[in-house]
């Protein structure tokens, strides 16, 4: 101390010594706290119903693509028997813009194989439609409007960038509507 006199001696002090203000922030800030918790589970509620109602929308109106294209008014379809066994329901339809394959009763396939269904565009690039160790598999393709021609193949575990040369079944597009069966060509 050297001498000088405090300026705050004088000063009426406040025995609380401010913790009221500090407990003035803290309910202040906990309050704070409580509202948006409860807009934000508001908005996540109805994030969730909305995403719940589209998807159920979806399911209930959209149907996969292989039913897409099996399923409309204007669809052409044709069975294949692959020539290993089983069999492929070949579909098509233009107002769908889509082509769908559905392989059933295939013989099983080791893990080092699978069917492969191929998608032929104009262009000559192809789409891998749908792949199956044995197992039923349907899938489809839109839009398909270029689409020239469908091969299934047996391919090893990794699916090349094009079809081996070994089809099991190919068919070229417009399916014809006149033949309900016939064996893999």
């Amino acid at each position: 101390m050297n001498g000088s006199h405090s300026q705050h001696r004088d000063e009426p002090q406040d025995e609380n010594l401010g913790l009221d203000l500090v407990s003035q922030v803290a309910s202040s800030s906990r309050a704070a706290k409580t509202k948006p918790k409860r807009w934000i589970f508001a908005v996540t509620g109805l994030a969730i119903i909305v995403v719940l109602a589209l998807v159920i929308f979806t399911l209930l109106n959209g149907g996969t693509k292989a039913s897409k294209a099996s399923k409309a008014d204007d669809a052409v379809t044709q069975t294949v028997e692959l020539k290993s066994g089983g069999q492929a329901v070949l579909s098509s339809s233009k107002s769908e813009n889509a082509v769908g394959v559905e392989l059933s009763e295939l013989p099983a396939l080791d893990g080092s194989e699978q069917y492969v269904a191929w998608a032929v565009h104009e262009s000559g690039s192809v789409s891998v439609i749908v792949s199956s160790t044995g197992e039923d598999a349907s899938a489809g393709l839109t839009p398909a409007d270029d689409v020239i021609a469908l091969h299934i193949t047996i391919e090893g575990a990794k699916i090349p960038d094009m079809p081996s040369e070994d089809a099991e079944a190919s068919v070229d597009l417009p399916l014809a509507q006149d033949q309900e069966t016939q064996d893999a060509s």
